[in-house]
């Protein structure tokens, strides 16, 4: 092997892989991956994977990020959500040390008002504006094949999930999607929309852990959030609505849910 060839490094093997190189640079480790048969099996294990993320979310990758959706902004946002949870645990334990009276009033402070978004709010809020704006895939199966949408999002998230109807509440269903969730488990994302074309999305991602049913509140960025726990999934509806009519709403979704 060539002293020009020895001097490929890791970095030049992936971004062959990923298909960023050309001319000389490419032919160069093209040379080296024909004299090391096992960097070569390494070489074509990323192009399949690349080529399999492609596959599933390559038409998201491709679309534009919305402001709110900027690195800068988020890594803001997930600092902000960080140290606000750290407060709120300490808070809870404070409380609950005091006694039982006081424990409750734990259980009153976790269940109201929350400064910043906790990460299942920041995740559904990401959704919700990165597919509320798209006007031509806002969703993948639209409202028309809601039995099929129903069915097909239970057995993705393995719950027995119910559409909700909300058009008592001047919400028509738009359609829903499937997202990966930041844990890696599936997500449901279920958009309304309203007369004006105010849209609200409901986000749902499984759990094994149950839980708290009280609803919590947060605005983000002039959205408003309100979250809650109900048995085996967690929940989250997301729209530029006024907090009393974005209750309402969670309080019918909730109800037929699950």
């Amino acid at each position: 092997m060539s002293g020009q060839e020895q001097d490929i490094t890791d970095n030049d093997v992936l971004a062959y892989a990923d298909g960023q190189l050309d001319g000389d640079a490419r032919d160069r480790v093209e040379r080296h991956l024909t004299a090391d048969p096992a960097a070569t099996a390494l070489v074509r294990e990323w192009q399949r994977q690349n080529g399999l993320l492609e596959a599933l979310y390559g038409p998201v990758a491709r679309e534009s990020v919305p402001e709110r959706l900027q690195p800068q902004r988020l890594a803001r946002l997930r600092k902000a959500s960080d140290a606000s949870s750290w407060r709120q645990l300490a808070a809870a334990l404070a409380l609950l040390a005091l006694g039982t009276g006081s424990g409750w009033l734990a259980h009153g402070f976790l269940a109201g008002d929350r400064g910043m978004a906790e990460p299942l709010v920041a995740q559904a809020v990401e959704a919700h504006d990165l597919y509320s704006g798209d006007v031509l895939h806002p969703v993948e199966v639209k409202a028309e094949d809601s039995a099929h949408l129903q069915t097909w999002l239970s057995k993705r998230l393995d719950r027995k999930l119910s559409i909700p109807d909300l058009r008592s509440d001047g919400l028509n269903l738009v359609g829903g999607r499937l997202l990966p969730a930041a844990g890696g488990e599936p997500a449901a994302l279920i958009m309304y929309e309203d007369d004006s074309g105010q849209h609200v999305s409901l986000y749902v991602v499984p759990t094994d852990d149950g839980g708290e049913t009280a609803l919590r509140y947060n605005n983000v960025d002039g959205l408003e959030a309100i979250s809650w726990t109900d048995e085996d999934v967690h929940c989250a509806l997301i729209g530029g609505l006024p907090r009393a009519r974005l209750e309402a709403i969670a309080k019918a979704a909730y109800a037929q849910l699950i």
